[in-house]
């Protein structure tokens, strides 16, 4: 009791005061479009692919999987999107928001990749692509597209702006309107821009949604002016005594209240909000809400120097048996493990136990404002009935958690939709998943200048381009792709395939020099040469036949009565003929057994004798002595 007591309090300390590793990036990037069973792989859900969900943040080492007819639109801070197609594999590899460098890297180990970059303002910002065998590197803005083949064949196609490609064999500068294409033995191919096709319209058609003048940039702060075509297609805005201009979305649901759509998942150290309405990104992590007669709820927008994101502005209470949260209104103290701008609380530098929260919140006072869920709920998503708990636990005296609930996560905690199964067809194959590891995407650097190399990290030479006018057709290409370049076909693991077994044949090999001829079928009979002729095989002899002793007519030897001694008496002709000394079978010579054989083959007598000695496993001389007795 007292080990599980200790526990508990050093998991709540590690909460109180451990700071999110990737606070400071868990707000750059989100998915924003899926189309399909897109599914993802973070470094809480370990080797485990889950449903991915929109407005899921993305965190340095996640993995994004797009299947066969699906597609995929990830936007980062400051009006950057990198769109997928199907079969693609993204690897958010670095993420560095701010400070001196703005880094976005991505790897693409096989598909393909859409890229309309947004260059910030402040620092060395770089948006780098890394395919099996070429980086794509972008320093200002511009849009491309990546395409990485099956078996490493890559192309850069530069619609706008400059991109620097870089392979072992060098870099070249690639402009607007050409295309490279890199291969295995370092070749490189410029050439026009194939014809536009139905992924380039797509593309293009979701890029000029962007760029038409949008409503909601007059009211936004222009660090979120990249979020405003989702207030435009989904809201509208109004404008208030105390607030000034707010935006409310076209919610048709009834009883609809923010924070309401969606679930917390536990990312980058912390509880996020995952909201599952198409726009719930910015008015869930930047501003507050409030309420008002005659327009519902509505979001006001943080100043324009106070954009700062946040897991998800809320007041918390947690039971042992439900958590509750509340929508912060403007002004309101929140409580996080971090700064999240004015108004907030960052409670790794206070004593979270003499915190005393006293706040009446305005908008518990709102009809079904207030939302309470079953702990197990919160953490598995899975819908478990509230008991003897209160409507609305802010109104009574229940006691107001400071900061996020000191809940354990589990497993299905780190999964945005943990109920949905992602099916079979959805998955990667084995193959995809270990082609980023063969050829170490994840582990080359960034470009942050541009004479520096990634693949060597001395300074970069220039790329020998062959200039065609006419790009090959993806077809020639894929086929070229395989049939070129085997030594990539041997990165794929392949099968172990067992050889069928046949019935062994007696098959003689080729004789050595100085050494005798010996077949396969006596290989479980070793037979010793006469240079090994081995103490060892000897004594295993020794122990296995024990030879008689020489026969003798002597009565003393062996205890007879005078009867059988009578009997056994011979002639003295005969006597001094067995007086002889025994002859010493041939095997106890050393002598190989299959030379024995070889000198019998001359004599027929002696192949009898032979195959007799063989047959019942005695030396021949041994045999008679045996039955003189």
């Amino acid at each position: 009791m007292r080990k599980a007591a200790i526990a508990a309090g050093m998991f709540v300390l590690w909460l109180i005061l451990a700071l999110p590793a990737f606070a400071e990036v868990t707000g750059t990037a989100r998915l924003s479009l899926l189309q399909g069973d897109v599914i993802v792989q973070t470094a809480d859900t370990g080797n485990e692919w889950v449903a991915a969900s929109i407005n899921m943040p993305l965190m340095p080492g996640d993995k994004i999987w797009v299947p066969e007819g699906g597609r995929a639109e990830i936007q980062f801070l400051g009006g950057t999107y990198l769109r997928a197609d199907g079969n693609t594999e993204m690897d958010i590899t670095n993420l560095r928001p701010g400070g001196e460098d703005n880094i976005v890297q991505v790897g693409i180990p096989q598909g393909r990749a859409y890229v309309r970059y947004r260059k910030l303002p402040a620092g060395n910002s770089v948006f780098q692509i890394d395919t099996p065998l070429a980086s794509a590197v972008s320093y200002g803005s511009g849009d491309f597209d990546v395409t990485a083949y099956e078996y490493g064949y890559t192309e850069v196609s530069v619609l706008d702006g400059i991109v620097y490609v870089e392979s072992k064999n060098g870099n070249t500068k690639v402009g607007r309107g050409t295309m490279v294409s890199v291969g295995t033995d370092n070749y490189a191919d410029l050439s026009p821009l194939r014809p536009t096709d139905d992924w380039l319209r797509w593309n293009l058609s979701r890029d000029s949604q962007f760029a038409r003048a949008r409503e909601s940039s007059r009211y936004l702060p222009p660090a979120l002016d990249s979020y405003s075509s989702d207030f435009d297609e989904y809201g509208r805005w109004v404008h208030t005594p105390d607030y000034g201009y707010v935006w409310t979305p076209k919610v048709v649901v009834s009883g609809w209240a923010p924070y309401r759509s969606g679930r917390w998942v536990w990312t980058g150290g912390d509880y996020v909000w995952v909201s599952y309405e198409p726009w719930g990104w910015a008015p869930y992590h930047y501003g507050r809400w409030s309420h008002r007669a005659g327009i519902g709820w509505f979001w006001v927008p943080p100043a324009v120097n106070a954009a700062f994101w946040s897991p998800g502005f809320v007041a918390w209470i947690q039971t042992p048996t439900y958590v509750s949260w509340v929508p912060l209104a403007p002004r309101e103290i929140y409580y996080g493990h971090g700064h999240y701008g004015p108004h907030s609380v960052n409670v790794n530098k206070v004593n979270i136990k003499t915190v005393n929260i006293t706040n009446v919140y305005v908008n518990s006072r709102v009809t079904n404002a207030v939302t309470v869920i079953h702990r197990d709920t919160f953490l598995t998503g899975k819908q478990v009935r509230v008991v003897n708990a209160p409507a609305n636990p802010f109104t009574g005296r229940v006691k107001i958690s400071p900061g996020r609930p000191d809940l354990r996560p589990v497993k299905a905690t780190y999964a945005p939709i943990p109920t949905k199964t992602v099916p079979e067809r959805a998955l990667p194959s084995k193959r995809v998943l270990e082609k980023g590891k063969t050829w170490g995407i994840s582990k080359r650097p960034v470009a942050v200048r541009e004479n520096v190399s990634v693949f060597t990290g001395k300074t970069v030479s220039s790329m020998p381009v062959r200039k065609i006018e006419k790009p090959r057709p993806p077809a020639e290409v894929r086929k070229a792709d395989m049939n070129r370049y085997p030594s990539q076909k041997e990165t794929k693991p392949m099968p172990q395939v067992t050889p069928k077994e046949h019935p062994a044949k007696p098959v003689v090999r080729e004789q050595e020099k100085g050494k005798p001829e010996v077949r396969r079928e006596m290989r479980e009979k070793p037979v010793m040469l006469p240079k090994e002729s081995a103490e060892k095989p000897q004594a295993k002899q020794k122990e296995t036949v024990r030879p008689l002793q020489p026969a003798t007519t002597r009565a003393g030897s062996v205890n007879r009565t005078p009867e059988q001694k009578r009997k056994l008496a011979k002639p003295p002709a005969e006597k001094r003929i067995n007086e002889r000394p025994t002859a010493i079978p041939r095997e106890k010579t050393g002598e190989p057994q299959t030379k024995q054989k070889q000198e019998s083959k001359g004599d027929p007598r002696a192949k009898g004798q032979m195959q007799k000695q063989e047959k019942n496993g005695e030396p021949q001389e041994v045999q008679k002595n045996r039955q003189q007795f």
